[in-house]
This record gives C-alpha cells, sequence and structure tokens, in this order.
C-alpha cells in the first residue's frame, strides 16, 4: 500500500477499511445465524427422534411381556401349535415384521418354546431395527 501523507486520505482508507470489514461480518453473522437455526431445528429432531425410538421400544417390550404372558390350556390339541416355532422362524428369516412405511422393523430374536403339549414361550426376546 502507498504510503498516505495527508490526513484526509488516511481516514477516507481507514473509513472504507472498516464498511468493508462491517459487509463481511454482517454477511458471516447473518450465516452464523442461520446455521445456528438449522442446528436448533436438529436438535429438536433428535429428541423427537429418540422419544420415538423409546416409545418403539417400549411398544417392543409390551408385547414381549403379553406374548411370554401367553398361556395354553393342557387340554388344547397340540396339534396346531406344532408349527408355531417354524413361524417364529419364518418370522426371522424374512427380517421381521415391517411396521408399515416408517423405516420401523420388528425382528423376534432367539425364541424358545416348551414342547407339547405346553408351547409356552421359554425365552426369546424382539430386536427393533430402525433404518433411517
Amino acid at each position: 500500500m502507498a504510503d498516505l501523507v495527508d490526513y484526509d486520505k488516511v481516514v477516507d482508507a481507514v473509513t472504507k477499511f472498516v464498511a468493508d470489514w462491517e459487509k463481511t461480518i454482517k454477511e458471516a453473522a447473518q450465516k452464523l445465524a442461520d446455521i445456528q437455526a438449522e442446528i436448533d431445528k436438529m436438535e429438536a429432531l433428535k429428541k423427537q427422534r429418540d422419544a420415538a425410538a423409546k416409545d418403539a421400544e417400549q411398544a417392543s417390550k409390551d408385547l414381549s411381556d403379553k406374548i411370554f404372558g401367553l398361556k395354553v390350556s393342557p387340554k388344547a390339541d397340540p396339534k396346531p401349535f406344532d408349527g408355531l416355532p417354524d413361524v417364529v422362524k419364518k418370522l426371522i428369516a424374512k427380517g421381521g415384521v415391517p411396521l408399515g412405511k416408517t423405516g420401523v422393523t420388528l425382528v423376534p430374536d432367539n425364541w424358545k418354546f416348551d414342547p407339547p403339549p405346553k408351547f409356552k414361550v421359554t425365552s426369546g426376546g424382539l430386536k427393533l431395527k430402525i433404518d433411517f
């Protein structure tokens, strides 16, 4: 930069520098505000996602509890229940039961049954698979 001898030229140059800086700072501040607003939206979406996942997990636990609570009468004909473990195996093989078009799939995991005539669920679980 050239040496400035005249006071007015120095003031004009500094004024221009400050005006350029001010314009750049305003643009950067606006970008930062816009980005922060998007981050805030993302945080809210993360909280909603976590709450939905918690609700889905609770629903899976409730389903598991209800299934474990099923009791088959000892007087029941064992023939219709012979294929029950196979049904669960088929669900596992096909990847579970999709819950609509939500990207959430309920997958049975390690189900074991008492032999006929009881057919009581002795162990097993459900996995919640979420694709996003």
